[in-house]
């Protein structure tokens, strides 16, 4: 099973206003958070990747995880903490 996967997903809100939201989210989790609205990386929890936004697309590439965590919980912890 590989253990790289990209996710996308279409933005509800302004870039600067879902970099925002994550950075604070991050913070608040203990989560590492570097980027601008058009390319960062994050790491934390075992969970490590990075993102980047283009048009009204927000493209994450997870690189590591953890091999017990399934795919569809960070799939839907990246949509939260993207969100």
């Amino acid at each position: 099973m590989s253990r790289t996967k990209t996710f996308a997903f279409p933005l509800s809100h302004e870039p600067a206003a879902v970099i925002e939201k994550a950075r604070k989210a991050a913070a608040g989790n203990g989560v590492r958070f570097e980027g601008d609205e058009q390319q960062g990386r994050f790491a934390g929890h075992g969970v490590e990747g990075s993102y980047a936004i283009k048009e009204a697309q927000l493209t994450i590439q997870i690189v590591r995880k953890p091999i017990i965590m399934p795919w569809s919980m960070i799939e839907s912890s990246m949509r939260k903490f993207f969100a």
